[in-house]
């Protein structure tokens, strides 16, 4: 329990200090014990400057990404949550990317090394540095050989401790989320401790890559006969709940338009395969994904 408090002021802190209670107070106004109790705790520390042109749900934004994984994976979800915190907050949120710098090459190696075992890990002959970084996982590109053919793959990786942090500060979270509740009776449609909970829910699922690796390997196997498209193959024996190893994909994000035109690709086209796709396997499979490729 003390544990729970001494983080829970900790957090309440970095709320503090990054600017996300000032603008929270610009989008509704905290209730004055609260702002007394997160000014006595920023005392002798100096806050983050926020560009002060920016929009409230914008500054937010950039306070939440400054607090790091937590705190983003909040943002991201309370942006689905427009009936707690309003539209224009939430369509604000939806801008909050969970970037952050990557983790060294030699401790994904040994992640990696730990996870899959020995005689596995001497299969790949190259690891490369990470190509994306996330606020739970990165990336890496890898060869693999597998049955005397080399294998172009994509490692995703958990960040080494991130879900005992992550808890850490869901616990602290929930402990002030009951307080505020049971204290300031107008914060009680906010549903705090419900959004913590469902947040734990949500991202723990995450943070078990073998979860995503079993909805690819269904999305795969719905999908393994349809023209057009191209679902990367799980490999299982170097896939576990740290670690996912799946073939490498070469494409371009559907939001970078400009590139796909100039590729020659017709948008009108692949605007009518996204339809039919999502179709097939809404109506034909019950199972869909937003993570796919069309060939």
């Amino acid at each position: 329990m003390l544990k729970r408090v001494f983080k829970l002021f900790h957090i309440a802190r970095k709320l503090s200090t990054s600017g996300a209670i000032d603008t929270i107070n610009e989008i509704h106004k905290i209730p004055t014990s609260l702002n007394l109790f997160f000014n006595i705790l920023s005392v002798g520390s100096h806050s983050n400057k926020i560009d002060v042109k920016k929009a409230p749900g914008e500054k937010l934004c950039v306070a939440l990404q400054g607090m790091g994984t937590t705190f983003i994976k909040l943002g991201q979800f309370l942006a689905t949550r427009p009936d707690i915190i309003g539209e224009e907050l939430a369509k604000n949120l939806e801008r909050l990317q969970d970037k952050v710098p990557a983790f060294d090459l030699h401790d994904a190696k040994k992640v990696i090394k730990k996870e899959i075992g020995d005689d596995y890990f001497k299969h790949i002959t190259e690891i490369s540095e990470p190509i994306a970084a996330a606020s739970i996982a990165q990336v890496h590109l890898a060869k693999i050989k597998i049955e005397n053919k080399e294998k172009e793959v994509a490692i995703k990786i958990l960040r080494p401790d991130i879900e005992k942090l992550f808890n850490e500060e869901l616990d602290a979270l929930m402990l002030f989320a009951y307080i505020v509740e049971n204290t300031v009776a107008k914060t009680k449609r906010l549903k705090l401790i419900e959004v913590v909970h469902l947040l734990r829910e949500i991202t723990n699922i995450e943070m078990d890559l073998r979860f995503e690796a079993a909805a690819a390997n269904e999305l795969f196997e719905n999908t393994k006969n349809d023209i057009g498209f191209n679902v990367p193959q799980i490999y299982w024996n170097y896939t576990t709940k740290k670690v996912l190893t799946l073939d490498k994909v070469d494409g371009t994000s559907i939001r970078e338009y400009q590139e796909l035109e100039q590729q020659g690709v017709n948008l009108k086209k692949l605007a009518e395969n996204l339809i039919q796709f999502f179709l097939k396997q809404a109506v034909r499979d019950g199972f869909f994904s937003r993570r796919y490729a069309s060939r």
